[in-house]
């Protein structure tokens, strides 16, 4: 059983698992078969970020072409590099590391870098992600528009990829236990993602989502550095500016944040 290698293996190397950086090593044989599946990675090349002591690896070499396993604690890259010679293993943190592309990726997302790791992969190009989330993070990433979990997160994944939720995943199936469950979703990246200035007027909206478009600008005046009166003439010609920011569908954020007049907002900063 995965419980009692991951016992043995920390005996041998003297080691324990690492709180700042999240570590939580997924030891449920079924979950990881089932993330497996949902990979589709036979005959593929897949990154893993996160690999922990390789659980997952180990499944994911089994079937894809390529595993390139990315790992940042220098004494799990050692395990790694050891029990894995077929794998290419990297010693590198994610959020720094420089990678373009991967036909699939998979990841026990560490709950600390859920958000940046996200938004990361959405600059990537793949065709699919199978990522293990905290069950609350997932639960927003999916949330629908006038519901107290939909945010920021909710319109960017969105708008970034087509979603869905795969399976909850109990606590008790990492070791140490988290104090939350966990929760799988797949990820396919949309034809057309979201640009920078969109992005930042997503940020300027959401920060008062329970405002009206027309609050939530005005209250950002200084961030848009811009008068108030002059903002108020451009928002009288915006749509939705009487609409709650909340209420708002991914199609018509977009709509919203591609009007010229904002987007010069932002530009002329």
């Amino acid at each position: 059983m995965l419980r009692d290698e991951l016992r043995s293996i920390l005996e041998r190397y003297a080691i324990s698992p690492n709180k700042r950086l999240s570590q939580s090593f997924l030891v449920d044989e079924r979950i990881i078969q089932n993330e497996v599946e949902y990979a589709e990675a036979d005959g593929k090349e897949v990154l893993e970020i996160g690999a922990g002591l390789g659980f997952l690896t180990r499944a994911l070499a089994e079937r894809a072409k390529k595993v390139i396993a990315v790992e940042k604690d220098p004494r799990l890259v050692k395990i790694l590099r050891s029990s894995l010679p077929d794998v290419e293993v990297v010693e590198a943190d994610f959020l720094r590391y420089d990678v373009k592309s991967a036909q699939v990726v998979v990841s026990n997302v560490p709950y600390s870098i859920s958000s940046p790791l996200t938004f990361k992969i959405a600059e990537m190009e793949f065709e699919r992600a199978v990522l293990c989330y905290q069950e609350e993070f997932a639960r927003r990433m999916l949330a629908k528009p006038g519901t107290s979990d939909y945010s920021r997160l909710s319109v960017m994944s969105q708008l970034s990829f087509e979603l869905k939720f795969a399976q909850r995943v109990p606590k008790n199936c990492f070791m140490p236990v988290p104090k939350v469950n966990s929760a799988i979703v797949l990820l396919k990246p949309r034809e057309h993602g979201v640009d920078e200035t969109s992005k930042e007027l997503i940020n300027l909206l959401f920060q008062h989502k329970n405002k009206t478009v027309r609050s939530s600008l005005l209250s950002s005046s200084r961030k848009l550095k811009t008068e108030k009166k002059n903002l108020k003439e451009l928002i009288s010609s915006i749509p939705f500016k009487e609409r709650r920011v909340v209420s708002l569908t991914q199609k018509e954020v977009l709509e919203l944040v591609e009007n010229e007049k904002l987007k010069g907002l932002i530009n002329t900063r």
